[in-house]
């Protein structure tokens, strides 16, 4: 329908605007031992795989295969002739204004390149080359400036002008749907730390999550958590337990999407990640800023692909792959846009569906690329290991993928990461080879739980047993409390996660008239998809001007 078409416009609008900002990047001049010419810190970029440059004079090279000898100061290489795609920072324009753009290659290589400058060295021509430290002027490591960035993003400007309320309005138009919101005390106030049981819009698609929680007890001890319906929905939760995880201070823990759970202690960044036909390396080796898939140039299938290469002992038979990511605003757009061409059909639909087993509607989830599959390379081709279901878009969580190696051979592990267009973002991708770490679990059950009208629901949360906390309007909460957890081994530190169990259900009451012809389309396998692309595409050729005045 025409109108949604625009309503989609304006509210996809504000999308399009916080993923609009300016990327900025800083340049850090390494400091240099004036007694042996050392340069603190250029070991650790070494190990980094970082890009060198030498800059001697007026001519650049690419430093390939560096070697730094610590014991007689030198750096020994292959010079080569610098490619296009790392000559963005020769710019004194470029230099003056510091952007960068994360989806232009010549501009995003910058922020993982390190500069020596020397002056001029007739040795400097393409082949081996050995640089004497002392000879180098000044180091520059370029990278990426976080605070400068995120300062530029125009949700940043809308979260300080207008203020948390009406940040949280925008966020409830822009999405339509979402699940139960969970806040956990972190030391200082009850902070968002996501959502739970994402996409269990139906009651046989009740599930359990496992939502780690970054919290703090109070000052009797007593560690809180509040759980919440903030949208048109009805909410239903079966149990909610606290697992208080004590473990090496060395080592992180993580669950899967199971449930189980894995210390991280030796996690390794990828050596290759591709976005289609994007290089997103440095995008998925820091978890301060999102991988967003967003690439218009696919093909019919709309699929985004992240393809990553991962060293490997070259015994390893299992490991545990770390993701933080997230669902996109865009998939709950695109959900929104579907069923508001239902109309007056729409609670109907929902009855129809409530008749399906969970299977049948797990077929079209499946079937339309929503899950994340998450793909091995071995000897047999591509095997997918894992569908990870939808988290929502409010909060990135960490999440455990365990693998099996034991079809590959070789000393590098491929992965792909795969999903209908822009349906995820990845924020940071690890692999951790290592054997657990020993660490304990404590299950509590809620020692305290009331509602928003201070009544005990401790009950209908306790145990896992069909008895539901209802949550059916906006405004309904429930305050859960846990007792105080003793930690006597200082060696230790906490983690927690939290286990719940239930389903919502939208609430819409349309009064237009479905658009049947609109909605048969997404009876085709890949379809849902290959709307969304369409629809960016169409949302993406108006100009930013062009949206004032929508509603």
């Amino acid at each position: 329908m025409q109108t949604n078409y625009f309503k989609s416009l304006s509210l996809f609008s504000i999308c399009i605007l916080i993923i609009a900002a300016c990327n900025y990047y800083k340049v850090v001049t390494l400091k240099k031992d004036p007694n042996t010419a050392a340069y603190s810190g250029l070991d650790s970029l070494q190990s980094l795989n970082r890009y060198f440059i030498l800059q001697s004079d007026k001519n650049s090279f690419h430093m390939k295969d560096i070697k730094l000898n610590n014991k007689n100061y030198t750096v020994s290489c292959i010079l080569e002739t610098l490619p296009a795609d790392h000559q963005f920072y020769f710019s004194t324009k470029n230099r003056a204004k510091k952007k960068y753009s994360k989806s232009n290659t010549e501009r995003s290589e910058i922020i993982n390149e390190v500069h020596f400058y020397t002056s001029g060295d007739a040795k400097a021509v393409p082949g081996a080359y050995e640089l004497q430290l002392s000879q180098v002027q000044k180091i520059e490591v370029i990278q990426h400036d976080k605070k400068r960035t995120t300062n530029s993003y125009v949700i940043g400007t809308i979260g300080s002008v207008l203020g948390a309320a009406v940040l949280t309005t925008i966020i409830i138009l822009a999405t339509k749907s979402s699940c139960p919101f969970v806040s956990a005390y972190d030391g200082n106030d009850f902070s968002l730390q996501g959502e739970i049981f994402g996409g269990a819009i139906y009651p046989q698609l009740s599930r359990k999550d496992y939502l780690p929680l970054r919290m703090a007890p109070f000052k009797d001890g007593s560690l809180q958590v509040k759980i919440s319906n903030e949208l048109k929905e009805r909410q239903y939760t079966d149990l909610a337990n606290l697992w208080v995880i004590s473990h090496p201070k060395n080592s992180r823990v993580a669950a899967d999407e199971k449930g189980n759970l894995y210390s991280i202690s030796q996690p390794e960044f990828p050596v290759f990640a591709m976005l289609n036909q994007k290089n997103v390396l440095n995008a998925v080796m820091a978890n301060d800023r999102s991988c967003v898939y967003m690439d218009d140039t696919l093909g019919k299938n709309a699929l985004n692909e992240i393809t990553l290469r991962f060293k490997k002992p070259l015994k390893a038979k299992q490991a545990k792959l770390i993701l933080r990511l997230k669902n996109t605003y865009f998939l709950d757009l695109l959900y929104g846009e579907m069923a508001m061409n239902m109309g007056t059909y729409y609670n109907h639909f929902v009855q129809l569906q409530k008749k399906k087993s969970a299977n049948e509607l797990l077929k079209w989830v499946n079937n339309q690329n929503i899950p994340l599959s998450v793909n091995v390379h071995s000897m047999a081709g591509w095997e997918r290991q894992s569908m990870l279901t939808t988290v929502g878009p409010l909060a990135f969580r960490e999440t455990v993928i365990p693998l099996d190696l034991s079809s590959v051979y070789t000393n590098e592990v491929e992965i792909k990461l795969s999903s209908g267009f822009m349906f995820w973002e990845i924020d940071y991708t690890a692999i951790d080879y290592t054997a657990n770490d020993q660490f304990e679990v404590e299950v509590l059950t809620p020692e305290a739980a009331v509602d928003e009208t201070n009544r005990d629901v401790r009950y209908q949360l306790g145990r896992e047993d069909g008895i539901f906390l209802s949550q059916p309007e906006v405004g309904n909460v429930a305050a859960l409390t846990y007792r105080k957890v003793h930690k006597a081994d200082t060696s230790l530190q906490q983690s927690y996660v939290l286990e719940t169990k239930g389903y919502y259900e939208h609430v819409r009451n349309f009064q237009h008239e479905p658009d049947f012809g609109f909605l048969k389309q997404f009876r085709k396998p890949g379809r849902f998809p290959a709307y969304g692309l369409q629809l960016y595409k169409k949302i993406n050729s108006h100009s930013v001007n062009s949206l004032a005045g929508i509603n």
